[in-house]
């Protein structure tokens, strides 16, 4: 506590204050007895304008007691005339000053004048007229120049007072100058201390803060501050020692921490990498799966046109099929332009026209404009239309109908294959749509719409109705593919 801000800043303020206190007390003390000597010097005057006023009342009742014999008049005149003579003291020293001189001579006056009132009064009482008259004369004589020496020794004591009175002015100024550079010395003195004491922690508070800007600009290597002040200040240092120290520490374990987790990142796109990969040689898998199946039915087709027809006939069927062998061998990317998928469709239409020239009829409606615009999975509409002209029409009598329409409803790319074939169960249906990689559990029959649908579900893990199924029994079946052409697939070669 002894070396606490609070204690210095209240042994400070109570020597301030003090010595304040001090030079306001002298001034005052001097002033005060300025104001007796002032005192002193006037009530001489007061007490002798008391006194011809005494001197003045009695004229009044003695006027009255006279003329009119009145007892109220004698009454107030004899208590005049009895504190008058109080008023007047016993002990009358002699002096050499001229006023001390008069102010006796007119003690003695009063003195007289009041004997030959007592005289006056008697001779009222004896009725002797004569006489009281005669003495009345006298008083007013006696009352004339009573008067006439205290108002010289009033103009005396005013000279004398008037004199003191400049000498008083004179020493006051003084006194009020000496008073204004005793505050002023006072005023610096407590200035002085106070700037002592700031100054035991302003230094020390300009060191951290300096300290304070190199921590914030990352330097950490700084020593720690160690001061010798307030209490106050001292734990601010021990504080900010504290404070560098901790941030140092946390910024190594953020550092450790971001090592870890760039090292984790590290491992995970290791994993992804490692998972497309695994995803590719699937897709490669499931690709595959479907060209030995549509080898071998084309193959038998026209194994049995050849048979049956001549080699022209079988010429041309050959041909179409080289052709579209080409394009399905052409291209291993996964994406192609939507352009290619649908010439890749027309040959295969050929190819079922001359296969099926009574009992299939085929219809492709498709946008002009957008067949150049957009890329489309490959190969996934001539396994839909494969699975319609090979399941759909096995029950059906007449001529089946299957059609594939491709338009564009910003921002998706609507692909559809519809036939008027039996229909799917809502069983098989529900089957197919159940995202796998593997166990394949439809029958193989089915095997290239499944696999249409598990590679959209590959390429757009996010978009749930990205492929969907609309049957009815006896009615026939739609399988409509959306691709959200501003959603990039997760697998794109």
């Amino acid at each position: 506590m002894k070396n606490s801000l609070s204690s210095r800043l209240l042994v400070y303020l109570v020597i301030s204050m003090l010595i304040i206190l001090f030079s306001m007390g002298v001034v005052l003390v001097i002033s005060l007895k300025l104001q007796e000597v002032a005192d002193r010097r006037f009530k001489d005057e007061q007490y002798f304008q008391q006194l011809q006023n005494q001197l003045t009342e009695l004229q009044s009742p003695l006027n009255t007691y006279l003329t009119s014999y009145s007892s109220s008049a004698l009454s107030k005149l004899l208590f005049i005339s009895e504190t008058l003579h109080e008023s007047i003291p016993e002990n009358r020293p002699i002096t050499s000053r001229n006023s001390d001189l008069i102010k006796r001579e007119i003690y003695f006056l009063i003195d007289a004048y009041l004997d030959r009132l007592s005289e006056v009064i008697e001779q009222k009482r004896g009725r002797k007229v004569q006489q009281y008259v005669q003495n009345y004369d006298d008083l007013l004589t006696m009352y004339s120049y009573i008067n006439r020496e205290i108002n010289t020794v009033s103009l005396l004591g005013f000279r004398v007072q008037l004199e003191v009175y400049r000498n008083f002015l004179d020493f006051f100024r003084k006194l009020q100058l000496y008073g204004l550079l005793q505050i002023i010395l006072a005023t610096a003195l407590s200035f002085s201390l106070l700037m002592r004491l700031v100054g035991t922690f302003a230094g020390p508070m300009a060191q951290l803060s300096a300290l304070a800007g190199k921590l914030s600009a990352g330097e950490f290597s700084i020593p720690d501050i160690h001061l010798s002040s307030v209490n106050e200040v001292n734990q601010v240092a021990e504080a900010f020692n504290q404070m560098k120290h901790n941030i140092h520490r946390y910024i190594e374990e953020l550092q450790e921490k971001k090592e870890f987790e760039r090292q984790v990142m590290e491992e995970k796109v290791r994993n992804l990498r490692m998972e497309q990969v695994l995803k590719r040689m699937e897709l490669y898998t499931m690709q595959a799966q479907m060209n030995p199946h549509f080898l071998f039915n084309t193959l038998n087709t026209g194994v049995q046109l050849a048979i049956v027809e001549d080699a022209d006939k079988t010429a041309e069927f050959m041909e179409k099929l080289a052709a579209l062998f080409r394009y399905n061998i052409k291209d291993k990317q996964f994406f192609v332009p939507l352009q290619h998928e649908l010439m890749g469709l027309e040959i295969y239409f050929s190819i079922l026209k001359i296969r099926f020239p009574k009992t299939l009829r085929l219809v492709l409606d498709i946008e002009e404009e957008i067949a150049d615009q957009y890329d489309c999975p490959a190969m996934v509409l001539q396994p839909l239309v494969e699975n319609s002209v090979l399941h759909a029409f096995k029950r059906k009598e007449g001529k089946g109908t299957v059609q594939v329409s491709v338009s564009y409803e910003e921002p998706v790319l609507v692909l559809s294959v519809r036939d008027d074939g039996q229909g799917i169960p809502p069983e098989i249906v529900r089957a197919l749509l159940t995202p796998h990689t593997h166990d394949y559990s439809i029958s193989s029959h089915v095997m290239g719409l499944e696999n249409v649908i598990q590679r959209c579900y590959f390429f757009y893990p996010e978009q749930k109705d990205v492929i969907s199924i609309n049957s009815e029994l006896g009615r026939g079946t739609e399988i409509v593919i959306r691709i959200n052409t501003e959603v990039e697939p997760c697998i794109k070669l």
